[in-house]
């Protein structure tokens, strides 16, 4: 009989998927807003980053893209199928973003968070700049963190992030 693991604590690691925009999928600017959902079964983009600021207590387990316009354009359908991709991977909490004050990729970030937080009972968190309209419209339902106005804040919002 092996004795070793007696006494040793099973540590958990939380599964994290991360929902970005086409941008920081590194799939183009607006010449790609109009894309669809697809997913990454790694992180990607600030995922990866923000994977190493989670020390190990969490791990990015898969990275959900949908570009801005497309997101904006069909909210329904994007959301529905953002979900599905979401759920394939079990998490344990949705991070999305962080997109500071840009409208339509802010508005998709409080969204889909929303609907995860409702739909799967986990945790959501984004990270927007004040003035965004996404945190008018989402912050009693999903967790904000407060960035910078553009990405030049970038490791300042993965560092609140992965907090």
């Amino acid at each position: 009989m092996d004795l070793a693991g007696i006494g040793r604590k099973k540590i958990m690691t939380f599964r994290v998927v991360h929902y970005i925009n086409q941008f920081y999928a590194g799939m183009g600017g607006e010449d790609t807003a109009h894309v669809e959902p697809s997913i990454r079964k790694e992180a990607t983009g600030p995922g990866l980053q923000l994977g190493n600021l989670l020390k190990g207590e969490a791990e990015v387990v898969g990275t959900v893209v949908c570009g801005d316009s497309y997101y904006g354009e069909n909210m329904e359908k994007a959301r529905e199928k953002c979900l599905e991709m979401i759920s394939s991977f079990n998490p344990d909490i949705l991070i999305a973003g962080p997109g500071f004050n840009a409208g339509r990729y802010g508005v998709a970030c409080g969204d889909i968070c929303a609907a995860a937080a409702e739909k799967f009972g986990i945790p959501t968190l984004t990270a927007l700049y004040a003035e965004n309209p996404g945190v008018e419209m989402y912050r009693s339902k999903t967790f904000i963190v407060e960035t910078g106005d553009s990405a030049r804040a970038m490791k300042n919002a993965l560092d609140a992030m992965a907090l």
